[in-house]
């Protein structure tokens, strides 16, 4: 069975160097920590790595003019303006996140690579392989000899947006120049300016615009500007973690107050909704970012996927054979939807009776195996595991 299951791995597509960058990412998460935080920082440190593969995106249109002082073009990604709403002020802006296609390819190869990463680091001679249909990910201890057969469902929680300083814009109407209040414009001057990230005031946490130091000759600039700011601005990671860590229990507890909040995927409809706020081209208003963007696996279609799939990869593969455990695995947990769709069904065991009749334990043969439904639902930020080899190599606990 496991000569079939590799047959479905394919290799990853990531340079040499790429890898580099997510091990030196890895390397900080991991470093200086509280207790108990590994898996949180692992968490931001994925966050990190996606908004990183989703900067290679950005184009010249969809930006978003802010005229507060100093005036900045903005690159965000939820539908309101990242400057203003750390003013608890919404201004609608256009989101630029990627499709959900393209979401899923990138975050997937990405939570390979950590995942390997991190056990490597931790001794394990462990393997991650991307897999095609119906497998998503494999996971291979070659000491022994056991493997996770796995649906992965996972998607950034917030991705901090682009910016630029500009000055400010103007129009002429009927003869007179006049200043553009907030906008959505062209920027034609992406690979000619500053380019950094902006973190907007939120609680006790400054407002800040850091330049990147880029280089666009190279094929993927970003990754290379991450490793600048590493190098000169060692407190980076914990600065980009405590945004993170408030924009994380904002995000799970509802917190509508703070401005994170709203920078998060998933986040929902303005409250209060403004005025001049946009209604969609069928009815009701424009979200500041819905459901179909949620965080990780919390997204309430990719659950119940989720758990058919698993329940299908079990009944193909792991008959018979102890070593093949299956799982979902995402960066963060359903932090929302756990209760509601996950915790009834996390003990769930099974097997195959083809008398038609049992309904105890008591009338299968003596013999008949029983199947976990999930050996794991796992994640860096929370697992739920019934398989003693899962639990060690997934002790993210710090």
């Amino acid at each position: 069975m496991f000569d079939k299951i590799f047959k479905l791995c394919r290799p990853r597509e990531l340079s040499s160097y790429v890898i580099s960058v997510i091990e030196e990412t890895i390397d900080i998460a991991m470093a200086d920590h509280e207790d108990g935080t590994v898996g949180l920082r692992l968490a931001a440190a994925f966050d990190l790595l996606a908004s990183i593969e989703y900067y290679h995106s950005v184009a010249n249109r969809g930006w978003t003019y802010c005229s507060e002082e100093p005036q900045m073009m903005l690159y965000p990604y939820t539908n309101t303006c990242p400057r203003c709403i750390g003013k608890s002020k919404f201004k609608y802006a256009k989101a630029n996140k990627p499709e959900s296609g393209q979401i899923g390819m990138v975050t997937t190869e990405l939570l390979c690579q950590m995942l390997e990463t991190v056990f490597k680091k931790n001794g394990r001679n462990i393997n991650v392989y991307k897999a095609s249909e119906p497998i998503d990910a494999v996971i291979y201890d070659e000491d022994s000899k056991k493997m996770i057969i796995a649906e992965v469902k996972s998607a950034p929680l917030m991705t901090i947006p682009l910016a630029m300083m500009c000055e400010h814009i103007t129009e002429t109407v009927d003869g007179e120049l006049i200043y553009i209040k907030h906008s959505i414009l062209d920027n034609p001057m992406v690979k000619h300016s500053s380019i950094g990230l902006y973190f907007p005031k939120a609680e006790d946490l400054q407002e800040s615009f850091i330049p990147l130091v880029m280089d666009w000759s190279v094929e993927k600039p970003f990754y290379t500007a991450l490793h600048h700011l590493f190098a000169s601005k060692p407190e980076f990671f914990h600065q980009y973690y405590k945004y993170w860590e408030t924009a994380y229990h904002a995000y799970s507890k509802k917190e509508r107050n703070c401005p994170l909040f709203w920078m998060t995927n998933g986040c929902g409809q303005p409250v209060p909704r403004p005025d001049d706020w946009p209604r969609r081209r069928g009815s009701g208003y424009e979200s500041v970012s819905d459901g179909k963007t949620s965080v990780g696996m919390d997204r309430t279609d990719d659950i119940k996927k989720a758990i058919y799939q698993v329940l299908k990869l079990g009944s193909e593969y792991k008959l018979d054979n102890d070593n093949i455990k299956t799982a979902i695995i995402s960066n963060i947990h359903a932090v929302r939807h756990y209760d509601e769709y996950l915790l009834t069904l996390r003990d769930v065991i099974w097997t195959l009776d083809s008398t038609h009749v049992a309904k105890r334990a008591i009338q299968l043969d003596p013999d008949t195996p029983m199947y976990n439904l999930f050996d794991g639902i796992l994640s860096f930020t929370y697992s739920d595991i019934r398989d003693e080899w899962i639990e060690e190599i997934f002790n993210f606990g710090g």
